[in-house]
This record gives structure tokens, sequence and C-alpha cells, in this order.
């Protein structure tokens, strides 16, 4: 029973640190826009795009919007 509670809080750590990286790539992204030209716009949509997927998630926003705009 241990180690069912251990790989949850693993698993809930991991997923943490994915969103964090996530929020700081979408950062990242819009702190460099004055140099590449590339914004994404901060709402709902990005935040939980870059929150849940991570880093994954701020790489096909930036493809999005090079894409649709």
């Amino acid at each position: 029973m241990l180690q069912t509670l251990l790989k949850g809080l693993s698993a809930m750590k991991s997923f943490l640190i994915s969103a964090a990286l996530g929020l700081l790539a979408l950062a990242l992204v819009n702190l460099t826009g004055q140099y590449t030209g590339v914004w994404i716009p901060v709402n709902r949509l990005s935040l939980a795009a870059s929150g849940v997927l991570g880093v994954p998630g701020v790489t096909l926003l930036v493809i999005l919007n090079t894409l649709l705009l």
C-alpha cells in the first residue's frame, strides 16, 4: 500500500514539474517576443495548454500562432 502511495506522489510531482516548466516556457516566449516577433497572449487557453501539456503545449501554441496569424 505504501508503494502505491509513493507512486501516486511521484506522478503528482512529475506533473507539477511539467506544469511549472510549461509556464516558464510560456513566460520565456513572451519575454523574448521583442526579439523574435513571436507573442502568445496570456489567457485561460494558453495558461491551460502550458500548464497541462507543459513545454509541448507551448510549442503547439507557437506553431498555431505562426500558422494562423
